[in-house]
C-alpha cells in the first residue's frame, strides 16, 4: 500500500497460466485507491492458458479505470519492450493536462449526445463548463446547474466518455460536479 501511495504508475501482475484471480483485482484496486495509473501485465505468456480477450471482460467488469493489458514473457522477453513503452505512455497521460477549451468542446458534445438526468419536477441537469484542476492523477471540475441531479449512472457515463475521448484508459480520473455560483 505504501509503495502504491508513492507511485504514479502501478503494474498489476496477472499469472497468465492461472488467469485473473480475486487477489489480482484487489491489487489493482489498491493502486486505484492510491491514485496510481494502472497497467495489467499478463506474465508467463509463453505458457499461457488464457488470452488477453479471455481476461478483458472480467477486468472491465471489475476495474473502473479500464486499464490497458500487456502480455509478456520473462523467459522469451516477448512483450517487454512494448511493456516499457506502455508504462511511459501511461505516465504521460497520468501527468498530462487537457486544455479548458478542448474540455468544454467535449462537454458540449456530451450535452448533444445524451441530455442530463431530470428530477420529478422537470428540472434537467445541465453540464455548463469544466476545467482540469490538477494532474497526477487528473482531476476535473465540471460546473452544473444542480449537482443533486447527477445519478451514479450518468456520472460513470461521463467518466467513461472522458476516458475514451482523451485516451485515459488506466488513469484514475476524478470528476467533481459542482454548482455554478
Amino acid at each position: 500500500i505504501r509503495a502504491a501511495e508513492r507511485a504514479d504508475v502501478a503494474l498489476a501482475l496477472v499469472d497468465a497460466s492461472e488467469g485473473v484471480v480475486d487477489q489480482d483485482l484487489a491489487v489493482a484496486d489498491v493502486a486505484r485507491t492510491a491514485g496510481c495509473s494502472t497497467l495489467v501485465v499478463l506474465s508467463k505468456w509463453d505458457i499461457a492458458q488464457v488470452g488477453i480477450e479471455d481476461v478483458r471482460p472480467r477486468l472491465e467488469e471489475r476495474l473502473r479505470q479500464r486499464p490497458p493489458i500487456v502480455a509478456v514473457s520473462a523467459k522469451t522477453s516477448r512483450g517487454v519492450e512494448r511493456l516499457l513503452d506502455r508504462i511511459e505512455a501511461l505516465y504521460r497521460k497520468h501527468t498530462s493536462r487537457i486544455a479548458t477549451a478542448e474540455l468544454n468542446r467535449f462537454l458540449q458534445e456530451l450535452r448533444a449526445e445524451r441530455p442530463g438526468p431530470s428530477s420529478r419536477n422537470g428540472r434537467r441537469l445541465n453540464l455548463l463548463y469544466g476545467t482540469q484542476v490538477s494532474a497526477r492523477p487528473p482531476r476535473f471540475r465540471f460546473f452544473v446547474n444542480d449537482p443533486g441531479l447527477i445519478t451514479r449512472d450518468y456520472g460513470y457515463w461521463v467518466e467513461n466518455r472522458l476516458r475514451e475521448q482523451f485516451e485515459l484508459a488506466g488513469v484514475p480520473v476524478v470528476i467533481d460536479f459542482v454548482r455554478k455560483s
